[in-house]
């Protein structure tokens, strides 16, 4: 019985996870400032970075957005969004990027009917 109670609380919270961050999306797809990924070199490892670009003719101060444990999110990117509107060029560099089985980043750790944490146990250690 614990189990199931158990399965039943991880499906749930997995399922709320998944659609937290519906509005982070619809408010990135409905924003008028130039969004882009690029590769950034780093090492042996090429860095998937998100760039939001501020509607401005001037030149623009930089800012870095960092992710926390959970990788790049809808969240943060609306979050590096948001500093583009404000007049900043802003920079989200997925720091998992190479990270995950396969070489993958954020994307292939994202949660799928709670299994984040095998997956997360399976990262490789940071290149040196």
């Amino acid at each position: 019985m614990y189990r199931l109670i158990a399965l039943l609380a991880a499906t749930s919270l997995a399922a709320t996870a998944a659609q937290a961050q519906d509005w982070a999306k619809a408010r990135l797809d409905a924003s008028p400032r130039h969004l882009e990924w690029v590769k950034i070199p780093q090492g042996k490892r090429q860095v998937e970075s998100f760039v939001a670009y501020p509607e401005v003719k001037d030149k623009a101060t930089a800012v870095v957005v960092i992710h926390e444990i959970f990788g790049m999110t809808d969240w943060v990117r609306s979050v590096t969004d948001q500093f583009a509107a404000a007049g900043y060029i802003a920079i989200a560099p997925d720091l998992l990027s190479g990270m995950a089985p396969n070489g993958g980043g954020s994307a292939e750790l994202a949660p799928v009917s709670g299994k984040r944490s095998r997956h997360c146990r399976r990262i490789r250690s940071p290149p040196t």
